[in-house]
């Protein structure tokens, strides 16, 4: 059979898969919002991130981003409302049950290819919801809710749904006892310093393991700090320190995500939504001015309301 025209069944959602999901995330046709206004405005400059208690930040960040809860429910609010009248959603059962900052926060959103719509719309992309699924002779069998089925034909399977990256840490070790530092508290899910060095174990850095809206370049930024940390040009601080900081940031991810109940693990560390003050951390580390904007010459107004891109640190080798 000719490959394009293949039967193909993609199961997940986010960043791995776009097809069939259990819990709907926010899929983005385009960055803009109102006719033009890009989300990295409303979301990725300084002054979007004094919206957000920023782990580390003290006391001064958590009351600022009190008094300015009200915008920052305000911007989500309409940010959200615009998206679900541009997208479709509704209409083929994918609307989000969470609010668009609780999106960003959690790295619950990805970008849509371009003409993805028009593909739902003329039937040769086709949504579909399951609690479950199964494998049969021709395809899936979608598992809804009470005893409801359905039959998908396929052709091909895409799996694309994610892993657990706690989990692919712990069993890189043969020792119980190194797999319970690995394990955290219940206040981490993998307790890494900068999301990248285990306190008790800073032989190993970690690159890849929190997520941002945009992966390569969180990833990008992480190997930098580690190249420099090998290098020789700074040292991680003591390992109660450390402890500390994953500790705090395990409950900012907790927090944010909706995750954390008792007895609970956050769901996964994303840096979606203070992904510049993480930044900030990383250069200070390494001894690079964290202000990319004003060191360029870009001036105040840039540097607190201009979206922040890999293209700011792009000059840090």
């Amino acid at each position: 059979m000719d490959h394009r025209a293949k039967r193909v069944a993609i199961v997940g959602a986010g960043t791995s898969g776009l097809a069939a999901c259990k819990n709907p995330q926010w899929l983005l046709h385009r960055a803009e919002v109102w006719g033009g206004v890009s989300i990295g405005y409303l979301y990725m400059n300084r002054f979007a991130e004094l919206m957000v208690p920023r782990p580390g930040a003290g006391a001064a960040s958590r009351l600022l981003a009190a008094l300015l809860a009200p915008l920052a429910w305000a911007i989500s609010a309409a940010t959200g409302a615009y998206y679900r009248r541009a997208i479709p959603m509704r209409e083929h059962g994918m609307e989000p049950g969470h609010g668009f900052a609780r999106g960003v926060s959690s790295c619950l959103l990805s970008m849509l290819p371009d003409g993805f719509y028009d593909k739902v719309k003329e039937g040769s992309v086709v949504f579909a919801r399951s609690r479950s699924f199964v494998f049969c002779h021709d395809g899936l069998v979608l598992h809804g809710a009470g005893a409801e089925k359905r039959v998908v034909p396929a052709d091909v399977v895409v799996l694309a749904t994610g892993f657990r990256g706690d989990e692919k840490l712990r069993d890189m070790f043969a020792s119980p006892r190194v797999k319970d530092i690995i394990a955290g508290s219940p206040d981490t899910a993998v307790p890494l310093y900068r999301e990248c060095v285990h306190p008790r174990i800073p032989q190993m850095a970690v690159v890849g393991h929190a997520e941002g809206l945009n992966n390569i370049y969180a990833s990008e930024m992480t190997a930098k700090w580690v190249a420099r940390l090998l290098d020789g040009a700074f040292r991680v601080p003591g390992v109660r320190r450390m402890e500390e900081s994953c500790a705090e940031w395990g409950r900012y991810y907790a927090r944010r995500s909706g995750g954390g109940g008792e007895g609970q693990r956050p769901w996964r560390p994303c840096l979606g939504a203070v992904n510049v003050w993480y930044n900030d951390e990383l250069c200070r580390d390494m001894g690079c001015d964290p202000r990319r904007k004003r060191m360029k010459g870009q001036g105040l107004l840039a540097e607190w309301f201009q979206p922040y891109g890999a293209v700011d640190y792009a000059d840090i080798q």
